[in-house]
């Protein structure tokens, strides 16, 4: 089970690093092209007016923002996982852009200032867009950063939950540290738009030519760093190229409610779902895996490893479980206990190998030579127990009395005594008995010592036989 374990963790720390690149380079290329001739195509019209609908830009901030949430909620959880620094700076920016993005809603003119209860908040709105926009990429172009130079870098395991919690709380920081500066300096910031509700000066002017180069350079950081080696790669450069196309369908409006003003938003918008689709996708296929690899752990914890017979352990729980079922339906239990004869002499002529092998094609009849309601098992060595549920003591009989034939049958040679008349690996056979409704019941160690002591009864009289253990009467 250690080993599961340890499978289990190397599982959780590669969530998002399954490398299924070449698909997830094809489908975001692919993505890619298609929202770049979108964007080619709106161009031309991106300045025209479109009709005013106030409510559409909170909508699309409250998507986004929630969009950006699960993200970075993933993100720092896959941290949790891998301890690898780069992963918590991406978890930040996502985080980052979606409490901007809440704080931009409240700030909108329009939205909640009609009343006037925002009504200084808003000249700001535009400022905390661009630094939503500019702090998310360069959130990401650090990662990059720290990527490339310190790759090695992990946090401590004593440590990684004490710095989960400081990552999670630092986009609050950040975001509370931006809201608060420019609240206060609101009065000494540039105007970005003017009361028409352009922002030509701020698409073609040094605040809109930072945003596009912040995120021109998380692109190539993302790029030259990962070389898209992972799928998350790839869909964390979809996800910055999308942003770039956003910025540039905006800024060639320059203007509140025309056309290019509102397809960008779909842009954007896309740069957040895509990327959570893939993480979404990678999270289901981890989830498959963890339930394959626990299916295989639980497996091996229960069988043994060279016959592929449960296991000791299994065997002492199913035997606990058969009694007490047998006890309630008032019905009769037998028990086989079952050694290969002289098995230390084959072992030390043919070799271990060899008695492996042995040990391997008579538990392979023992398995096809019983009910699927059967449990065999591999006692120990050269030993096996047989549980029969609901058979009774002749049934038993005439049933070990088979296998103990079916055995013979398959002719392994070997290794007798001089006066020996088989020169075939036999068995022999010890059977123990619960009656239905037998009152004293017998115990876990009565039924096994039972059968036990039949088995080296059979041992004693010649081998290659069934022994039956006689039925007790008590009173």
């Amino acid at each position: 089970m250690s080993t599961a374990k340890t499978s289990c963790s190397s599982l959780m720390t590669t969530t998002f690093s399954a490398r299924y690149t070449r698909l997830s380079r094809f489908l975001a290329g692919l993505t890619a092209a298609v929202m770049t001739v979108v964007a080619l195509a709106l161009l031309p019209y991106a300045d025209l007016p479109a009709e005013r609908v106030a409510l559409l830009v909170p909508v699309f901030s409250s998507v986004q923002a929630t969009l950006n949430a699960v993200i970075a909620y993933l993100v720092v959880l896959q941290f949790y996982a891998d301890r690898k620094y780069p992963t918590a700076l991406i978890s930040i920016g996502f985080a980052f852009s979606a409490l901007l993005s809440a704080i931009q809603i409240v700030s909108l003119p329009g939205v909640f200032t009609e009343g006037g209860n925002f009504e200084r908040f808003a000249p700001i709105a535009i400022w905390l867009w661009v630094a939503r926009l500019s702090g998310h990429a360069l959130l990401i172009l650090l990662a990059m950063l720290v990527l490339k130079g310190r790759p090695a870098l992990l946090a401590s395991e004593r440590s990684v939950g004490y710095q989960t919690a400081v990552f999670a709380i630092m986009p609050v920081v950040l975001a509370v540290m931006v809201y608060a500066f420019l609240g206060y300096n609101r009065d000494l910031l540039p105007g970005l738009m003017d009361a028409s509700g352009s922002y030509s000066g701020l698409a073609h002017g040094r605040a809109g030519y930072f945003m596009l180069a912040c995120w021109t350079l998380a692109l190539l950081g993302i790029l030259l760093v990962t070389r898209l080696q992972r799928g998350f790669d790839c869909w964390l450069a979809f996800s910055a190229y999308s942003y770039i196309l956003y910025l540039i369908v905006n800024f060639t409006s320059a203007s509140r409610f025309t056309i290019g003003w509102y397809t960008s938003r779909f842009f954007e918008l896309a740069a957040a779902a895509t990327l959570l689709g893939a993480l979404l996708f990678e999270v289901l296929r981890m989830q498959q895996r963890l339930k394959k690899l626990y299916s295989n752990a639980y497996q091996a914890s229960i069988r043994d490893g060279l016959t592929g017979l449960y296991s000791r352990r299994y065997f002492d729980t199913a035997l606990a479980r058969e009694l007490a079922a047998a006890e309630r339906s008032r019905r009769p239990l037998s028990l086989l206990m079952v050694d290969i004869d002289y098995f230390k002499q084959y072992n030390d002529t043919h070799g271990h190998l060899a008695g492996d092998d042995c040990i391997r094609r008579v538990a392979a009849s023992l398995l096809d030579g019983f009910r699927g309601s059967d449990i065999v098992a591999r006692y120990g060595g050269e030993e096996f127990v047989v549980i029969l549920p609901d058979t009774g003591r002749e049934l038993a009989c005439q049933t070990a009395e088979r296998l103990r034939s079916q055995i013979m049958a398959l002719g392994i040679p070997s290794v007798r005594p001089a006066d020996a008349n088989e020169p075939v690996v036999t068995v022999s056979i010890g059977l123990s008995h619960q009656p239905p409704g037998a009152e004293p019941r017998k115990t876990m160690q009565t039924l096994i010592g039972e059968a036990d002591d039949a088995l080296y009864k059979a041992k004693r009289q010649g081998r290659n036989r069934v022994v039956c253990a006689a039925e007790r009467t008590d009173g």
